[in-house]
């Protein structure tokens, strides 16, 4: 493909239609997510097209996303070319920052050496994390376990918005789960994502507040919230889409005991399967659920849009933004 003759523009409202179509009939791109035909017939005003002479021989999607988080999707071209690929996502990632997306990602295979990966690297996305896809079958038993002693479950109602809120910003400080992408979004941003993740269950979103009696000289002050833990219904399973400890409860067994509850509320909802997933260089993380009996299904890699670049492109998130990832 002549790169020269090439035109790189936003899809127009009269050529939507069309270009979700030719998008269709070129060939899939290896390493795509499933559903990416999907994405794009949903989406069609969000494709960024590659044209020569006026027709279309390329196309790639972003679609938005609950607080303000965006996601490039693989484009497809006629005949493939990493050069027009990767002009193509960067006008993908520009038309989002542009819509106020603060968080941008692309996934691709883990390896990072595939013919999508260079490209999406070429766009000038960074390597977030590779993230490992976790699966724990879950039983009827797992409702009848009890929890620990010493903690208090609150469980989500809109009045306690804030303080989920609050606790994820803390739970935030000295994460090792994808630290780069602190400062992006705030928690609110976060609390919005997670409860766009598949089916929301109230019942299944919790805090976990330690004080009291034997906590006398504790650092945690009586009735502090020590963490948080929330898990959703995803085609027919639970997933958890976010569970975290503040800094002074690390290392006192309080993950564990979310993850207990996470494993309870799945059962309870009467799905038979758990899953999670998680950046592949957070060693604690990867302890707590291998003892939990989670085993890895799939791996894929992560790339994201960097605090600078996103400033450049007229996205930049708040300085004071509470640090940490956003789901």
């Amino acid at each position: 493909m002549s790169v020269e003759t090439i035109e790189v523009r936003p899809a127009t409202a009269s050529d939507a239609a069309r270009a979700a179509e030719a998008f269709l009939r070129m060939p899939p791109t290896p390493g795509e997510s499933p559903g990416a035909a999907g994405l794009v017939q949903a989406n069609p005003e969000k494709q960024v097209l590659a044209l020569r002479g006026g027709r279309i021989v390329g196309s790639c999607v972003w679609v938005p996303g609950a607080g303000r988080c965006a996601t490039v999707v693989a484009p497809r071209l006629a005949e493939w070319d990493e050069e027009v690929a990767s002009r193509l996502i960067r006008g993908a990632v520009r038309a989002a920052a542009e819509a106020g997306a603060r968080f941008i990602q692309a996934v691709a295979e883990p390896e990072g050496r595939s013919p999508l990966a260079r490209a999406i690297a070429r766009a000038g996305m960074e390597r977030l994390a590779v993230l490992a896809y976790l699966r724990r079958k879950v039983t009827e038993a797992d409702a009848r376990t009890a929890g620990p002693k010493g903690i208090v479950w609150k469980r989500w109602t809109p009045w306690r918005r804030r303080k989920f809120a609050r606790t994820i910003a803390r739970t935030y400080e000295g994460s090792l789960d994808c630290p780069a992408m602190a400062g992006l979004r705030t928690a609110e941003d976060a609390l919005a994502t997670h409860r766009a993740t598949g089916v929301f269950r109230a019942g299944a979103w919790h805090l976990a507040l330690e004080g009291g009696a034997g906590h006398g000289t504790s650092r945690i002050r009586a009735r502090e919230a020590v963490g948080v833990v929330l898990a959703s219904e995803v085609e027919g399973r639970g997933d958890l889409v976010y569970l975290g400890v503040v800094p002074e409860a690390r290392g006192r067994g309080v993950g564990r005991a979310l993850l207990g509850q996470a494993i309870r509320d799945t059962a309870r909802m009467g799905l038979v399967t758990l899953t999670v997933a998680v950046d592949t260089e957070n060693g604690p993380a990867w302890r707590l659920y291998a003892e939990a009996g989670f085993k890895e299904v799939r791996r894929r890699l992560v790339f994201f849009v960097p605090k600078e670049r996103l400033a450049a492109l007229g996205g930049a998130p708040d300085d004071n933004a509470p640090r940490k990832r956003g789901g």
